[in-house]
């Protein structure tokens, strides 16, 4: 089951890229675009598809389809440079991928930081050596057509304006303040106070008795009226009254309360949710509350690639995979594990698109 979902990766990854040759082999005007990838001195020494050594200092790829001993001239659209390789390993079997350099092509082309970068795939001149092969030439830029020139249409002239004829204007008269000295009305002296007029005597009384003696004239010397003192009216002094200076009102000094403090409460997260089922665990799963300690084999292959590809989606997926070599296979595990850690990493794995698992008891 397990070589079997190897199979499959590799097959899908044949039809990656745009070609005009089929699989079947390679003709004279061999042409591919694609990402390109590489892999490095942690396969050194292992063997290829070929049966060939693999020595990530020599200038050798992996594809899909081509024949063994192909050289293939790859140009790094990015930078323009090219570099001649030899086809002696199959792959890559990652999706969207058509060639697999080694480390010394993956220098020349500029991209082992990047870890991959678009390609083109043709087929090499029959006497190509192997390594750097310069930049590619240029495509030529299309010659630039002049155009014939805009003749504009001769501008119109502008009506002359109307002369301007000045009027004089009227001085405008200037309008001055003129104090005009009021002269205060004279203060009416006071009249004197009326003397009132002497009564007239009575007049005598005849009896028949006697007469009686006529009565005494008392004179009467009227009042003189007390002397009125006039004094002149104190000067007016009239003063011009002083400029009233008006001040804009000032604006009012508003002074802004302290805002309140906003308390945000985070919104807990959302449940997890699985889409996918729990991969099958082969011997089942231990109970919980034993002190042993399990590992998962994940899957066993005998193309060192498809090992590496597994590795990484476990990778991927945060757990903690590591290699072990059985005769010709390269088996991919997860070690170290507990017993309750069994079924959380077998929902991992099924997420990860990984279907089973065989579970071994570490010693």
């Amino acid at each position: 089951m397990l070589m079997a979902a190897g199979i499959a990766v590799f097959s899908i990854a044949q039809t990656n890229g745009t070609s005009n040759q089929g699989p079947a082999g390679i003709g004279g005007g061999f042409r591919q675009e694609g990402i390109a990838s590489w892999y490095g001195s942690e396969f050194d020494g292992k063997p290829t598809a070929s049966g060939e050594l693999f020595n990530s200092d020599l200038f050798t790829a992996a594809h899909p389809t081509l024949p063994f001993g192909t050289v293939l001239t790859i140009t790094n659209t990015q930078n323009n440079v090219r570099v001649n390789v030899r086809i002696n390993d199959r792959g890559p079997f990652v999706a969207a991928r058509i060639v697999d350099l080694s480390k010394a092509a993956a220098e020349v082309l500029d991209m082992l930081i990047t870890g991959t970068a678009p390609v083109i795939l043709e087929q090499a001149a029959s006497n190509a050596a192997l390594g750097p092969a310069g930049e590619a030439p240029l495509i030529a830029e299309a010659p630039v057509i002049p155009l014939a020139p805009v003749i504009s249409p001769a501008p119109t002239p502008a009506p002359s304006p109307a002369p301007v004829v000045e009027v004089p204007l009227a001085p405008i008269a200037t309008r001055e303040e003129v104090i005009v000295p009021v002269t205060p009305a004279p203060v009416a002296a006071p009249s004197p106070a009326p003397v009132p007029a002497p009564s007239p005597a009575p007049e005598p009384l005849r009896t028949s008795v006697a007469e009686v003696p006529p009565p005494q004239r008392v004179e009467v010397i009227p009042q003189q009226p007390s002397p009125v003192i006039t004094q002149p009216p104190s000067p007016v002094v009239s003063q011009q009254p002083s400029p009233v200076i008006t001040q804009p009102p000032q604006a009012p000094v508003i002074t802004p309360r302290p805002a309140a403090p906003v308390v945000v409460t985070p919104a807990p997260p959302p449940p997890v949710t699985y889409s996918a089922a729990p991969a099958r665990i082969i011997g089942g799963i231990p109970p919980v509350g034993t002190n042993k300690q399990y590992r998962l084999q994940v899957g066993a292959f005998r193309v060192p690639r498809n090992a590496v590809e597994a590795f990484d989606r476990l990778k991927n997926a945060g757990l903690r995979p590591a290699y072990e070599q059985h005769g010709d296979l390269y088996r991919v595990v997860l070690p170290g594990l507990q017993a309750a850690e069994v079924q959380i990493v077998a929902q991992t794995l099924g997420n990860a698109g990984f279907q089973e698992a065989l579970i071994r008891e570490e010693k």
